[in-house]
């Protein structure tokens, strides 16, 4: 999908000018657009939500992204406090992950 100014990108989308402008002025577009942009158009949604990496994505990025999507959609169904509380038990076991990889190199140059 190429679009060279608002107008083009909110027909692309199907949606009204005054929409899209809602969505930017409130930093917010809805989940399901992203998870429908990146099936159809093979958009990364690391590109299109965090704005990294690379627009199109690679084709073993596919099935990755198909796990993102269902993510994605499951707290799009969860209330603000949900959301928040699933993003900090994410965050630490981040944290563990991180951790013990770095005991096991320690154990393995020790």
């Amino acid at each position: 999908m190429a679009a060279s100014n608002d107008a083009a990108l909110a027909k692309a989308l199907g949606i009204s000018p005054q929409t899209l402008g809602s969505w930017r002025a409130r930093a917010s577009v809805p989940y399901a657009l992203c998870m429908d942009l990146a099936r159809t158009d093979g958009i990364s949604l690391d590109w299109l939500l965090l704005g990294r990496g690379a627009m199109v994505q690679e084709p073993q990025a596919l099935m990755a992204d198909d796990a993102l999507v269902a993510i994605l959609a499951t707290l799009q169904g969860l209330d603000a406090q949900d959301q928040q509380h699933v993003h900090k038990v994410a965050l630490d076991r981040k944290l563990l992950r991180q951790l013990q990889r770095e005991v096991a190199r320690l154990r393995k140059h020790s």
